[in-house]
């Protein structure tokens, strides 16, 4: 049996009445095994005439499976052509269903993947499967092995559907507005176009298919929340993988007013902190024409955004973009969240240490951010978590931990940004720790540059901390013993180092500098006092 000449026969677009006579001629006496061949091509194709035929002559259909598992139902769902070569109609899978349906064909069984043959239809927008199986009062609340119902699979595969239809657009605006080097003739010209825009149509025709398949299931009760062993509902699906209308249509946008339904649909499903997150501006702008607050916080328990503001979610990713969008249109850049913390805050966390790239500084991303808070009211000496700290005094507490790129790490630059803005130098947090303290404690590389630019703007040498510590005590605790000799010399050059200030356990800058046997710095103090 060969069931070459009969697919080509469909590629062709033979009729149903002429392919199925190539069917006769080939399939008497055929065994079983033979059957499923015959059994996978038909249904694939969706040949709602020969499925008939066959059921008529007593081939048996209930019960057949594939070599996978795949019940016929299972192979209908499944295209065997590309859809630019051999398009199949929406009715004709409906036509097909009910037919399999009324010869008994289970539509509870899974192939060997765990994915019911209505699972594997949301992968391709088989919507009218999904009609023909809610009118039969078959089961279509079945989940894939990890807990994806059909509404997950729709949100996941329509991205990779809206991809083809822009290509195939795009491929068709440049055959018919680019001019060519090697230029076809019209006939040539006029084929490709047509068959471009056969592309356009098909590829539309798909997108169209994943719309109305979640439209449809979300008509026939299934859930937008439920969620997969990710811990994720078709929303979250469809946000992650840009599936922007099926997010819209999930997320229950109301339709009913015209003027809304594009910024529903530019919204694709996200709250304003998925659209922060994703760096999304078109949604963002979308989301306050709808009404969105960018001053809220994230309340959900089980995201990694739970207790983050806007602001705050586009610091940790450094994107000045986002955050210069949020601010012009109303976040309020003196926000402070539950934990008192301002967005800035956040810029010191881990996650954005692991987002820093050396591209970041050539861009000069953290000082445009800087400039962007200050243009919408943010006061550089305001406390920025709920230990007292400002801007200044957090950069310079983290100084030595942030990665460096090229010699640049986000303390330094914001520091340098800091101190030539006018912030207060000196002032100091619940421990009444200054920068300058904090600055003290870090290496020479990632520090003695700013030490010298706040000494030189004035900050003060003789503050001490709640624990009595001066600046010196701070340099003199130093780990590296040039390090900490050097930022002793530099204190000395702008004011009263205070040498024999003693803190509440009775300690001098000598103490600490002989407790971390620094002999030259020992030496050097001794010589001060």
């Amino acid at each position: 049996m060969n069931l070459r000449n009969i697919e080509e026969a469909y590629l062709k677009g033979e009729s149903f009445e002429e392919i199925r006579n190539l069917y006769i001629s080939q399939i008497e006496n055929i065994d079983e095994s033979q059957q499923i061949e015959v059994w996978k091509q038909v249904c694939g194709y969706a040949n709602e005439d020969m499925i008939a035929y066959l059921l008529s002559i007593g081939w048996r259909a209930a019960g057949v499976a594939d070599s996978y598992d795949n019940t016929l139902l299972h192979l209908l769902a499944t295209p065997i052509p590309s859809p630019t070569s051999y398009f199949i109609k929406n009715d004709k899978v409906y036509t097909c269903t009910q037919l399999l349906l009324d010869a008994k064909v289970s539509p509870l069984r899974k192939n060997d993947e765990e994915k019911t043959a209505l699972i594997v239809s949301a992968q391709f927008g088989y919507n009218e499967m999904l009609k023909a199986y809610y009118e039969r009062n078959a089961k279509i609340d079945f989940t894939d092995r990890n807990g994806n119902t059909v509404l997950h699979l729709v949100a996941l595969n329509f991205r990779t559907a809206y991809q083809q239809y822009e290509k195939a657009t795009e491929d068709l605006d440049r055959h018919l507005n680019v001019k060519s080097d090697f230029p076809m003739s019209e006939e040539k010209f006029e084929h490709k176009k047509k068959v471009l825009e056969w592309n356009q149509y098909v590829y539309k025709e798909k997108v169209e298919r994943f719309i109305t398949y979640a439209a449809m299931a979300m008509e026939f009760g299934i859930d937008p929340y439920q969620k997969n062993t990710e811990r994720e509902t078709a929303i979250d699906v469809a946000v992650r993988y840009g599936s922007k209308a099926i997010g819209a249509i999930l997320s229950g946008a109301d339709f009913s007013n015209s003027e809304m339904v594009p910024f529903y649909m530019q919204a694709g499903g996200m709250d304003v902190f998925q659209a922060s997150e994703k760096g999304d501006l078109e949604a963002l702008n979308a989301l306050a024409k709808l009404g969105s607050s960018f001053n809220e916080t994230c309340d959900r328990e089980d995201s990694k955004l739970n207790g983050l503001t806007p602001l705050a979610i586009a610091i940790i990713n450094h994107d000045f973009e986002t955050s210069d969008f949020l601010l012009k249109n109303g976040a309020d850049a003196t926000l402070l969240d539950s934990k008192s913390w301002h967005p800035f805050r956040y810029l010191f966390t881990p996650e954005s240490n692991g987002n820093t790239n050396s591209e970041q500084f050539k861009n000069n991303v953290f000082v445009k951010t800087l400039k962007a808070y200050i243009a919408a009211g943010f006061d550089i000496n305001s406390h920025i978590d709920d230990a007292g700290n400002t801007l200044l005094n957090t950069a310079s507490r983290f100084s030595n931990g942030l990665t460096l790129y090229n010699s640049d790490s986000i303390s330094k630059v914001l520091i340098e940004e800091l101190i030539y803005s006018d912030a207060d130098l000196n002032s100091t947090n619940q421990e009444g720790i200054s920068a300058l303290m904090y600055l003290c404690l870090a290496g020479s590389e990632r520090a003695e540059k700013n030490i010298i630019t706040i000494l030189e703007q004035g900050a003060s040498t003789e503050l001490k901390d709640k624990n009595g510590k001066t600046a010196l005590m701070y340099a003199a605790q130093n780990s590296n013993h040039s390090t900490a000799k050097t930022y002793c010399e530099l204190i000395s050059e702008f004011g009263n180092i205070l040498v024999d200030a003693k803190d509440n356990l009775e300690k001098t800058a000598l103490d600490y500098a002989a407790e971390n046997n620094n002999e030259a710095l020992v030496a050097w103090l001794v010589g001060k006092m």
